[in-house]
């Protein structure tokens, strides 16, 4: 069987979605991953096969995130837009290579737009499988302004329905009804890799606190910020950045080790993760059952907010975002044993889902193969 992933437009997605590739790769079959001119290394790194379905670089994507409005909803408006763009861009692309690798199946992300128009056009099945907690229908406003035309061309009315949907939700953070209609699927962290030094798998005597704010990130001030907030807390501080910002900071803030750390060894070690609401972030500490203080979230309030409810997490109310605040919820986290408590129990849960192994054999019953 041949499946075609199409995780989206960023290097959080690519990530997400590995395990079921390479899972679907070691049980025989044969998978490409699509993507944009920007996450194409971000695939390779991973160990899948990378095709490229649109010009779009790194500098674009800076340019979009840098003019993106500030309001959540206007923003996850204008993402519904772009992804659209994307998707129709890539149709072409898609075509042209299924001319000579024709897939059986087509997976897509959260944002499904290029799977299963692709998967219409060919007449084969579509999976729509969910890379984070984040509810996509926020982005579907945005995405109806650009593909009305074109879907109206194809004589649908909508986007075909998924054949299957895949959900990697934690059943303590679903919401009611959510599970309808979908099946689970265990998430697990897959990253680049780098040689390990001893500090990455193992820690000293002091908490550890890891900050990140994501592989999108393009300027080091928001890192910066919340490591000057802990710095007096007696914690280790790691701090996970892309290279192109890691430079500087390395210069800012000396004896704090920053750069690109592979999250799914360094989360184990951590006692708190300090981060900006983004998806594989949240989801590689729900895997290990590690607490999070949730900090400038944007478009993933929603589902950051019920990680808080549960317990297992912290978010700071936006305009509370000062140096202070940060400490005090930070002191009061690893002060607290019950964030690790619920966290463990979230951990517990997606333990227990099917694992990528198993949801391979639904694919091949969509497929025939």
């Amino acid at each position: 069987m041949r499946i075609l992933f199409i995780p989206g437009n960023s290097p959080s997605p690519i990530f997400s979605h590995a395990s079921l590739a390479h899972a679907a790769r070691s049980c025989g079959h044969e998978v490409i991953v699509g993507g944009i001119e920007w996450v194409l290394p971000d695939i390779a790194a991973i160990g899948l096969p990378a095709v490229k379905i649109a010009d779009v670089t790194e500098a674009d994507a800076a340019e979009f995130m840098g003019s993106a409005p500030p309001d959540p909803a206007e923003q996850a408006a204008a993402v519904g837009r772009i992804y659209s763009q994307i998707a129709l861009q890539s149709q072409e692309p898609l075509l042209r290579m299924a001319e000579r690798w024709r897939p059986d199946l087509i997976v897509g992300g959260s944002m499904f737009y290029a799977a299963p128009l692709l998967a219409h056009r060919l007449g084969v099945p579509a999976v729509r499988l969910e890379w984070d907690r984040v509810d996509a229908a926020m982005y579907a406003p945005g995405a109806r302004e650009v593909l009305a035309p074109a879907l109206a061309e194809r004589g649908l009315d909508a986007l075909p329905d998924p054949a299957l949907w895949i959900d990697i939700c934690p059943p303590g953070l679903r919401e009611p009804g959510q599970d309808r209609g979908r099946r689970p699927m265990r998430w697990l962290p897959v990253n680049p890799q780098r040689t390990l030094e001893p500090w990455m798998y193992g820690k000293g005597d002091r908490p550890r606190v890891y900050i990140t704010a994501g592989a999108r990130l393009f300027g080091g001030e928001p890192l910066s910020h919340m490591a000057r907030a802990v710095a007096d807390l007696g914690v280790e501080v790691v701090i996970g950045a892309p290279e192109r910002v890691a430079a500087d900071l390395r210069a800012e803030l000396p004896g704090i080790d920053i750069g690109w750390v592979p999250l799914d060894v360094l989360a184990p070690t951590c006692d708190l993760i300090l981060h900006h609401g983004g998806g594989v972030t949240d989801m590689t500490a729900l895997h290990f059952g590690v607490p999070q203080l949730i900090v400038n979230q944007d478009i993933s309030g929603d589902a950051m907010g019920r990680l808080a409810d549960y317990g297992a997490a912290m978010m700071l109310e936006p305009g509370r975002h000062g140096a202070a605040d940060i400490a005090k919820a930070c002191g009061r986290m690893l002060g607290d044993p019950r964030f690790r408590e619920r966290a463990g129990t979230l951990a517990a849960e997606m333990a227990a889902l099917p694992s990528p192994v198993e949801v391979v054999g639904l694919l091949e019953g969509l497929a025939g193969g």
